[in-house]
Parts: C-alpha cells; sequence; structure tokens
C-alpha cells in the first residue's frame, strides 16, 4: 500500500481511529504506568511497587522499612504531588477525542491533545528521572547503613546494596503512548486531506 492510499484509509476510518485512542487513554487511568520488583535473600518472591496514575501501591511497608535503613525517604501517595493531576489530564484527553470524532473539521481538537500526550510523556519521564535521583541521593546521613548516592533505572535491572531490583513500564504508560501514534496519524491524514483540497480547489479556478 502507497503512503497516499494508507493515509486515505485513516481518512476514512478517522472516528473509529479516534474512538480507539480515546479508549485507550481512558483505560490507562486505571493501569498500572511503572513498576519495580527488588528481591533479595531475605524476600525471594520480591518486593513490589506499582505507580498507577493516582496512587502508588504494592509492598510499600516493607520497603519503607527497608529503605529507612540505608535513609531513605518514605514513598506515599502524598509524596508524589503530580499523580493528583494525571488521570484528570488523561480523562480531559479521552473527552477531547470523543468530541473529536463528532467534529471532523475542528483541528485543534486532534491536534491538542496530541501535544498534550506529547508533552506528559517527555514532562512525565523527566519527573520520574528527578524522582528517582532524589530517592537515591537525598539520603539520611544518619541512617543506620550508609551507601554511596545513585539513582535507579527507570527500567532494567540494578543492584541497590543487598537488593537486586528489576524496574519496568507497565499498560499505563504504553497505551498513551499508542493512542499517540493513532492520533498523529489522524493529524497528517487531515493535514494531507486539507492540502489535497486546497489544490484541488486552485486546480479548478484554474
Amino acid at each position: 500500500m502507497r503512503i497516499a492510499e494508507f493515509f486515505r484509509a485513516v481518512s476514512r476510518a478517522r472516528t473509529p481511529v479516534l474512538l480507539v485512542a480515546a479508549l485507550l487513554v481512558a483505560a490507562a487511568t486505571v493501569l498500572p504506568v511503572w513498576g519495580m520488583v527488588l528481591v533479595s535473600t531475605q524476600y525471594p518472591e520480591g518486593l513490589r511497587m506499582i505507580v498507577y496514575p493516582a496512587r502508588v501501591a504494592g509492598d510499600l511497608a516493607e520497603i519503607n522499612t527497608l529503605n529507612h535503613y540505608i535513609g531513605m525517604m518514605p514513598i506515599s501517595d502524598g509524596f508524589f504531588v503530580e499523580l493528583r493531576y494525571l488521570r484528570p489530564v488523561l480523562l480531559g484527553v479521552a473527552v477531547a477525542l470523543v468530541l473529536a470524532t463528532a467534529t471532523r473539521y475542528t483541528r485543534w481538537l486532534t491536534m491538542l491533545p496530541l501535544a498534550v500526550l506529547a508533552g506528559l510523556g517527555v514532562g512525565g519521564l523527566g519527573m520520574m528521572r528527578y524522582r528517582l535521583w532524589q530517592f537515591g541521593h537525598q539520603l539520611d546521613p544518619q541512617a543506620p547503613i550508609t551507601i554511596e548516592p545513585f539513582t535507579p533505572p527507570m527500567i532494567g535491572l540494578n543492584q541497590i546494596a543487598q537488593f537486586a531490583t528489576y524496574s519496568y513500564f507497565s499498560w499505563g504508560f504504553f497505551l498513551p503512548l499508542a493512542a499517540a501514534v493513532l492520533l498523529a496519524l489522524v493529524v497528517v491524514a487531515d493535514r494531507r486531506r486539507d492540502v489535497i483540497g486546497v489544490r484541488g480547489a486552485l486546480l479548478a479556478v484554474a
């Protein structure tokens, strides 16, 4: 299939594509975004921390108890103030995408949600990187065990003191990413349709 034919197909399927994108974003509001598993000889089954759009869940009591010994600050919902805004923003994007299906020629209803999703992606990754740095560097100097400052990785394996950790992104991250790809295709298809329309009008006048 040629590129022109592909985008014509996207334009014809504009409404279902936008509805699928809206469903993906809406589903992400209740699914985990990121997680970490900590494994040691004392916890061979692993301790888990799971970050949702509005809360942090998992074995937080056990993790905070262990973190206390190396001087890390407690992990809690209240500390991650940015999570208070993530779910409302995602729901707003989903509503805008549904509205965009009924207003075909209102381009900002597709471009604005795409910009918001891009901003959430870049800003969210930056904020997560900062939070991980903060937890690994702002250590209590009076802690029972002294370790060198560190930054846990956002993804992959790492060793922290006696713990092996595995960090990963989850559905709450990948679904909005997929929605952004679908939305970008619609924006490009709309733009190509407008250009073709203007070109046809100019040729008709000529």
